[in-house]
């Protein structure tokens, strides 16, 4: 293996750069216990000897060429999704690789296999084969019906998806080393258009959450500008006659907490919450939500410990209607955005901030998002 696999990365040197630079940051390691080829993570590239040696040198080319994609992507280092088994994980990620670049010597599923529509996210994907599992879960496992066409999905390959996600771990270091490749490539070499433009856009600033909240409180002040009869100030002269602007904003913050939501996002929602104090925010309504309303605090200081009600399903409509009723003037909703739209009532005054616990849930929701509000992404530190 040793020797086909440094022939393959020699002609990578100069034809794919960036699948050449992610392998040689990973070492080689045989397991002869795993059921898939080849798998990544832990900055290891392992390999199953017995496997590989009845592999063309073109199907393990493409093979190397799908994990290198993988490593790219990051799906191996970045958060798991929610509530996703490491069978639904690693077929997830699959989807996306054999949605985005094509392997005709090496079989990789693709989401027509599983009746999915194309151009979704790894966590969409790892979300509803989760789901097409917890379906098919009392059928019998031997049951051809259960494979996919291609014969990709159903029970018959789980061990292998299982034993692709098994070394995947959060690593920040191996995120940003990642990064520093995709940003310093010139030439993509077989990666094509789409999938380069998916790996580039990995990188791009996060929005900082910290500038829209302070901006999103700012603009609702502002809409609370009244008409008076005042005389010119003078410091000020005539910039500020015949207005003046109320400082009692009222702020409801509304948290997520349906099943698809970690504990560790909820730590990190009301951590947002925390932050807010720090933008002039003397009080603030939090209500805890899934597929109805949990929960209802007036807070007025940081709070470390929080009781946590529901998880459930999830409906937006219950804090859009509490928002709209009670008079808010902005409403941030903390969410992973998996739930139908809301329909915005008539009259509806409320400024809206979603959110999202993390890029992926933003690109995936932000069409119907800013359709009603303002977004943005979390991110703590």
């Amino acid at each position: 293996m040793q020797e086909r696999y440094s022939h393959i990365l020699e002609q990578w040197f100069i034809m794919e750069p960036p699948l050449f630079q992610v392998l040689c940051v990973h070492e080689l390691v045989a397991n002869t216990q795993m059921k898939c080829p080849l798998r990544s993570g832990r900055r290891k590239l392992e390999y199953n000897p017995e496997i590989v040696v009845e592999m063309s040198d073109d199907a393990l080319e493409e093979a190397l060429r799908a994990e290198a994609v993988r490593l790219l992507m990051k799906h191996p280092y970045e958060r798991r999704p929610d509530g996703c088994s490491q069978q639904a994980m690693g077929l997830g990620s699959n989807l996306v690789i054999g949605d985005n670049y094509s392997h005709p010597r090496f079989h990789i599923e693709t989401p027509q296999d599983f009746n999915l529509k194309r151009g979704m996210s790894f966590e969409w994907y790892a979300r509803e084969i989760e789901k097409q599992q917890d379906s098919s879960s009392s059928d019998d496992s031997d049951d051809p019906e259960n494979e996919s066409p291609n014969g990709g999905g159903g029970t018959g390959n789980s061990d292998k998806h299982r034993d692709l996600a098994e070394l995947w771990d959060e690593d920040d270091m191996t995120v940003q080393l990642i990064n520093g490749i995709i940003s310093s490539t010139k030439q993509w070499g077989s990666i094509p258009g789409n999938l380069a433009e998916l790996l580039t856009s990995s990188l791009r600033a996060k929005i900082n959450w910290r500038n829209i909240f302070a901006g999103f409180r700012a603009s609702i002040i502002s809409s609370k500008r009244k008409l008076t009869r005042m005389r010119p100030n003078r410091r000020t002269g005539f910039d500020n006659m015949g207005s003046v602007r109320r400082f009692d904003t009222k702020l409801l913050v509304a948290v997520d907490v349906s099943g698809s939501i970690s504990t560790e996002s909820l730590q990190y929602f009301y951590g947002v919450i925390n932050s807010a104090f720090r933008y002039g925010f003397e009080s603030i309504d939090v209500i805890q939500f899934d597929h109805g309303i949990r929960a209802v605090h007036n807070l007025k200081k940081v709070v470390k410990d929080v009781a946590i009600l529901g998880r459930g399903g999830t409906s937006f409509q219950e804090p859009i209607d509490y928002a709209h009723e009670n008079g808010y003037d902005g409403l941030v909703m903390l969410t992973d955005g998996y739930a139908p739209p809301p329909t915005i009532p008539d009259g509806f005054k409320t400024g809206l901030l979603w959110v999202c616990e993390n890029q992926e849930c933003l690109n995936h929701h932000k069409s119907w998002m800013e359709k009603s509000g303002r977004t943005c992404v979390m991110e703590l530190g």
